[in-house]
C-alpha cells in the first residue's frame, strides 16, 4: 500500500496522546535524554483528526512524552492523510517498534486483538505475531485476544510483567467476581508464572470438585489468614498459601507429608542441613532418597557416621515402612 507522507511541524498542544502510553517501552528518561543530545532521529507518526485542528498518534507516543516533558512547543512529525486505512497505521506502530523494544504483555493482546479486527485469525497469527516478538501459533493468538478482554487492573499487571500469558488466558474463563476475588492474592504476593499457573489450577479443581465458584473458594477463612497475616513476609505468605491449597487439593498427601516430617524431626534428622531424607514420590513405592552435602573426605565420613546413627534411631523403621 502506497500512502503519501508529509514532514510538518505540529504543536504539541493538538495532539491527542493514547491512555497506554504510559505502559510504552523505552523508558522515559532516555528519551529525553536522546532528544536532548541529537534532537528527534525518528518523527513520530501523526494523522488528522475530523476538522483538521488535532492530531491523533499513529506511533510515537513516547517520543511526544518526552518532548513535552523537555518542555518542547512542537514537534517535526510524519503526517499520513486523513482517510488512511486503519489497519496500515496499526502496521506502522507495529513496524516503528518491532524492531527497536520488546512488546509488553499488554501491548501485544491489543495489538493482537486490534489486527483481528482488520484481518482473520491466520493471517493475525503466522504473518503478524513473530512481529509482536511471539509464535506464529492460533493458540497463542486466542490467549491473547482472552487478555485483551480483561479488566483494567489485570492489564497494568500485564504491562508490568506481573502477569503471565497462560495465567491471563485463565482468569479470562473466569466470572468478573472470581477474578476480584483472586486479585489480593496477585496484589500481595509475587508470584512466578508457575506459581501463578498452579493457583488458578488447584483453586479451579476445589471449585469444580465441590461445586463452587472460585471466588467461594478463595473467601475461606484459612487462605485469607495464609494471605494477610502480618508476622509473614511476602515469600512465607506465598508458602502458606500454596501449603493451605495443597492441603485442601490432595489432603491424604498432605497429611502423609506433614506426618512424615514430623516425625524426621522427632527422630534427628532436621538437625542436620548437610542431611535430607526424601520419601518416595507421592509416597508410593519402596524407595526413599538420602541427600548429602559435604566439601571433604572427612566431613563425609562424618555424616555417614551420623546417618549410621540416625538409621539406628528406635522409630525409624517405622518410618521407612511407612
Amino acid at each position: 500500500m502506497s500512502i503519501p507522507i508529509r514532514l510538518q511541524q505540529v504543536p504539541l498542544a493538538q495532539i491527542d496522546a493514547p491512555e497506554t502510553a504510559a505502559e510504552m517501552a523505552p523508558a522515559l528518561d532516555r528519551l529525553a535524554a536522546s532528544l536532548e543530545a541529537v534532537g528527534l532521529v525518528n518523527p513520530p507518526w501523526l494523522k488528522p483528526q475530523p476538522g483538521g485542528h488535532r492530531f491523533g498518534v499513529v506511533t510515537g507516543a513516547r517520543r511526544l512524552q518526552a518532548a513535552a516533558a523537555l518542555g518542547w512547543q512542537e514537534i517535526t512529525a510524519r503526517l499520513v492523510p486523513a482517510g488512511t486505512p486503519d489497519l496500515y497505521c496499526l502496521l506502522v506502530h507495529v513496524m516503528d517498534n518491532a524492531f527497536t523494544r520488546e512488546f509488553n504483555l499488554r501491548e501485544q493482546a491489543d495489538l493482537a486483538a486490534r489486527l483481528l479486527s482488520h484481518s482473520d485469525r491466520e493471517t493475525v497469527a503466522v504473518k503478524y505475531l513473530p512481529y509482536l516478538g511471539l509464535p506464529p501459533s492460533p493458540a497463542h493468538l486466542s490467549r491473547l485476544v482472552k487478555t485483551a478482554g480483561l479488566e483494567a487492573p489485570w492489564q497494568q499487571l500485564a504491562a508490568s510483567g506481573r502477569l503471565s500469558l497462560t495465567a491471563a488466558a485463565r482468569l479470562a474463563d473466569w466470572d468478573e467476581a472470581s477474578r476480584a476475588a483472586v486479585w489480593p492474592f496477585w496484589d500481595s504476593l509475587r508470584l512466578s508464572q508457575s506459581k501463578q499457573e498452579e493457583l488458578l489450577d488447584q483453586v479451579a479443581i476445589l471449585a469444580r470438585r465441590e461445586g463452587l465458584s472460585p471466588a467461594a473458594v478463595l473467601a475461606r477463612d484459612e487462605l485469607r489468614r495464609a494471605l494477610t497475616d502480618p508476622e509473614r513476609t511476602p515469600q512465607e505468605r506465598t508458602e502458606a498459601v500454596r501449603r493451605c491449597l495443597y492441603a485442601q487439593v490432595y489432603p491424604r498427601l498432605s497429611a502423609a507429608r506433614e506426618a512424615f516430617e514430623t516425625a524426621l524431626a522427632r527422630l534427628g534428622w532436621k538437625r542436620n542441613p548437610r542431611l535430607r531424607l526424601h520419601p518416595p514420590a507421592v509416597f508410593e513405592g519402596p524407595d526413599f532418597q538420602l541427600e548429602i552435602k559435604f566439601r571433604d573426605a572427612p566431613e563425609l565420613q562424618q555424616l555417614l557416621a551420623e546417618v549410621t546413627r540416625l538409621t539406628q534411631a528406635e522409630g525409624f523403621d517405622d518410618l521407612t515402612r511407612g
